[in-house]
C-alpha cells in the first residue's frame, strides 16, 4: 500500500467500513498520513455514518479530514469539486474538520438519491485486476435495489437510508451485469438489502437475465424468507436465470425472539422458502440469531434443531450484536446485558458481546462454537448442495482442513486435550465460526 501511494501520487483517499472493520480502516488511514500527511482522508460507510459525532470527538480525528454520511455517491463527487477552493459548507451529507475551532463541522444531511442518477461503476479503473474468488470462480457485485422497509430492531439500514426501498431500472441492472461479465466475472453477488421485497420486480429481473443470455454465469443474493416463500414461480425463474446460492434470514426458532426482533410469521415462511430453493439444488445459507435476553442453553439448541430440520447447507449461527444506533442496542444496554460496548472490532455477529439472563458471555460463545462443530455430521454430507454444485472446491477445502482436524481428533482420543482447549485456541486465532474437532 505504501508503494501504491507513492507510485500513483494519490490526491485523495476514500475509505468505507462496517463497525467490525473500523480498526483496519483506521490503520490504513494512519499509513496514508505517514506516507504523506497532506493527502486528505475521507471516511464513509455504515460505521462512520452511524458514529460521525463520536468520531469527531475521538483521538482518531487526527487521521480523518472528512466524513461522508449516508449515501456517498453525490456527496463524494461534490467534495472532490469543492477541495480546490475549500468550500465545504454547501456539501450536503458532509462532515469536515474545523481547523480553527477543532472538531468537525456537520453539514445538513443529504436527501436520498434518485438511483437513476448513479452511474455504472468503472471496473476498468480498478488497480487490482485479479478480483475476488468464491467457489473457485471470479466474483463481482451488482446492486439492483437499495434499502428495506421492514425495520428489524437489530438492523441499522434505516439509519443509512431511512425505511425506504428504491430500485434501479432493469435495463440498467442488465448493463451492469454485462459489464461485470465483460471484466471477467463468473459469479455475481447481488448486494441488495432485500432483493425480494418486490417479488413481481424480482420475476422481471430473472426474465431479463434469461432474455439477455446472461444465464450462463452464477448468481447469489440475500433475501427475506417471506419474499422467497411468497412465490414458487419466482424461485423457479431464479434457478433458470442461474441463481445457485441464497442467504435467508431465518432469525430464530422461538416466537418470542421473532417478536423481539420486530418480525412475525417466520417459521412457516422459512420452511417453505428453504423447500422451494432446495427443489432446485440452490445452496441455502441461513442466519439464526442466539443470545437474546431470555435465552437458555435449551433455547439456543432449539435453533440448532431448526437448522437441522431445514437442512441448511450453511447455517450461520449469529450471536445477538449491539450494533451502534440500533433499537436493540439501547434495549440491551438498559437491561444490563451488553458486556462489550466499545470494542467494535468484535461486532461481527460471531463474537459474543452480550450475555443473557441465564448465560454468561463465555458460556454463550462456547455453545455457539460447539454448534458449529456438531452441525457438520454425516447427514450434512449426504444432503449438502455445496458438494453437488462445487465438488472440486469442496474437495480442495476439505483437504486443507484434514490435517488440523485429524490432529485434534487424535489429541482427544489420547486425552491430551479437551474440547474446551480447542475452543480457547479458536478464540485466540479468530476461527470461532469454523468450529471443528
Amino acid at each position: 500500500m505504501r508503494e501504491a501511494i507513492l507510485k500513483y501520487h494519490i490526491d485523495l483517499v476514500g475509505l468505507s467500513c462496517m463497525s467490525f472493520q473500523y480498526a483496519g480502516m483506521l490503520e490504513v488511514a494512519k499509513t496514508v498520513k505517514e506516507c504523506d500527511s497532506g493527502i486528505p482522508v475521507v471516511f464513509g460507510g455504515y460505521h462512520p455514518t452511524l458514529e460521525y459525532k463520536e468520531l469527531a470527538e475521538s483521538p482518531d480525528l487526527e487521521y480523518i479530514d472528512f466524513i461522508t454520511r449516508g449515501e456517498g455517491e453525490g456527496t463524494f463527487r461534490e467534495l472532490v469539486e469543492a477541495i480546490p477552493d475549500q468550500r465545504y459548507d454547501q456539501v450536503l451529507g458532509l462532515s469536515y474538520k474545523d481547523k480553527e475551532n477543532g472538531g468537525m463541522v456537520h453539514n445538513p444531511p443529504r436527501p436520498l438519491l434518485d438511483l437513476a442518477d448513479i452511474r455504472l461503476p468503472d471496473r476498468g479503473a480498478r488497480l487490482i485486476k485479479k478480483g475476488f474468488y468464491g467457489f473457485c470462480h471470479t466474483v463481482d457485485v451488482v446492486e439492483t435495489s437499495r434499502g428495506c422497509t421492514q425495520g428489524c430492531k437489530f438492523c441499522s439500514i434505516d439509519r443509512m437510508y431511512g425505511r425506504s426501498f428504491r430500485t434501479y431500472e432493469i435495463d440498467r441492472v442488465i448493463k451492469d451485469i454485462q459489464d461485470a461479465k465483460d471484466h471477467g466475472a463468473e459469479n455475481i453477488f447481488f448486494v441488495d438489502d432485500n432483493i425480494t421485497l418486490n417479488t413481481k420486480r424480482m420475476k422481471r429481473l430473472c426474465e431479463a437475465i434469461i432474455d439477455a443470455g446472461l444465464d450462463d454465469i452464477y448468481y447469489q443474493t440475500q433475501a427475506s424468507t417471506s419474499g422467497i416463500a411468497k412465490s414458487k414461480e419466482v424461485v423457479d425463474l431464479m434457478a433458470k436465470a442461474g441463481f445457485d446460492g441464497v442467504f435467508l434470514g431465518i432469525e430464530n426458532a422461538l416466537p418470542r425472539n421473532i417478536e423481539l426482533f420486530g418480525k412475525t410469521g417466520m417459521a412457516s415462511d422459512s420452511e417453505k422458502a428453504v423447500r422451494y430453493l432446495h427443489e432446485h439444488k440452490i445452496i441455502v445459507s441461513g442466519g439464526i440469531i442466539s443470545g437474546n435476553p431470555d435465552d437458555t442453553e435449551e433455547d439456543i439448541l432449539r435453533n440448532f434443531e431448526l437448522a437441522k430440520k431445514l437442512k441448511l447447507d450453511v447455517p450461520i449461527f449469529y450471536i445477538m450484536t449491539p450494533y451502534p444506533k440500533t433499537v436493540l442496542r439501547e434495549e440491551l444496554i438498559e437491561m444490563g446485558l451488553v458486556t462489550n460496548t466499545d470494542d467494535v472490532t468484535k461486532y461481527d455477529g460471531i463474537y459474543a458481546n452480550v450475555k443473557t439472563r441465564h448465560l454468561s458471555t463465555d458460556e454463550l460463545q462456547y455453545i455457539i462454537w460447539k454448534m458449529n462443530i456438531d452441525y457438520y455430521d454425516l447427514g450434512w454430507y449426504r444432503s449438502n448442495n455445496i458438494i453437488r454444485r462445487y465438488p472440486k472446491w469442496y474437495l480442495k477445502r476439505t483437504l486443507e482442513l484434514i490435517p488440523k482436524y485429524t490432529k485434534r481428533r487424535l489429541q482427544l482420543l489420547l486425552g491430551l486435550k479437551t474440547e474446551r482447549d480447542f475452543y480457547e485456541e479458536d478464540m485466540k486465532s479468530g476461527e470461532l465460526c469454523k468450529g471443528g474437532v
